[in-house]
């Protein structure tokens, strides 16, 4: 009798640039929004926002990419997370994806971008707003307003000058085990899934997408267990930064 087996691997793919100063200096758009931000929705509440450009991956036709988090409380004290991803694509026209929605940008200051939502197919609008410490992110579903944040930019942490292990590789401190999908299991699907993981300086995952599978009834819970696994994000001359990571699943009968 044959029994299910996995084996999971996460590893290193590439460093992203870091989110200083050189991230926003390469050109307006996209890169003006990288860094972390303080800041205030609606009704009062806080949330905290952490933006990274990261280098995109070759054969997807992207010249640049953004990733997203947004980490905030609900009323009853639940913690919750979103996030997103803006692409600038080789040919010129930006995308976003959010929890709010799939849309396209007519320009690049501001951003807004317009588009449908996820869940219904109705029409919304996404517009994010900087100038220079400031950032204004607007959202509209219909013609309500459903989100409307300001934000003020976080200052850079002074580098160290000195540390005890200058540059430390990234490292996987939990690899989350993945479910054998039961529709998986009903056609004995198998194979490989590597899922790519986008980690910002603090070691928090801002995103996870799939790169390769060999079967689409893996990738949901390949995507899963990447994104609930732990890492530490690479140290880079006394520096965490952020970076890319291959998460690979394998999925076998034995």
């Amino acid at each position: 009798m044959r029994t299910l087996a996995l084996s999971v691997a996460a590893i290193v793919l590439a460093a992203s640039l870091s989110p200083g100063t050189e991230a926003r200096a390469q050109s307006p758009g996209v890169a003006a929004l990288a860094g972390h931000w303080r800041c205030t929705l609606a009704g009062g509440r806080s949330a905290e926002r952490s933006y990274f450009l990261a280098r995109p991956m070759r054969g997807r036709g992207t010249e640049r990419e953004l990733f997203g988090r947004q980490d905030t409380t609900e009323p009853d004290g639940t913690p919750v997370a979103s996030f997103e991803r803006i692409a600038e694509s080789t040919g010129g026209g930006t995308t976003v994806q959010a929890v709010e929605g799939t849309g396209t940008a007519a320009g690049a200051s501001p951003l807004r971008f317009s588009g449908r939502s996820f869940d219904d197919d109705t029409t919304f609008s996404l517009t994010y707003a900087v100038s220079g410490d400031l950032l204004a992110r607007t959202a509209t579903r219909g013609a309500k307003t459903i989100d409307d944040e300001r934000c003020t930019r976080e200052p850079e942490p002074p580098a160290n000058a000195s540390c005890d292990k200058p540059n430390v590789r990234a490292t996987t401190l939990h690899a989350e085990e993945p479910s054998y999908p039961a529709e998986a299991v009903a056609s004995r699907a198998q194979g490989v899934v590597q899922v790519r993981v986008v980690l910002d300086d603090q070691s928090r995952v801002l995103w996870a997408d799939v790169v390769k599978s060999a079967s689409p009834l893996l990738s949901d819970e390949a995507v899963r267990a990447a994104r609930a696994s732990v890492y530490h994000t690479e140290i880079r001359n006394c520096r965490p930064i952020s970076a890319e990571y291959i998460f690979t699943v394998e999925f076998s009968w034995r």
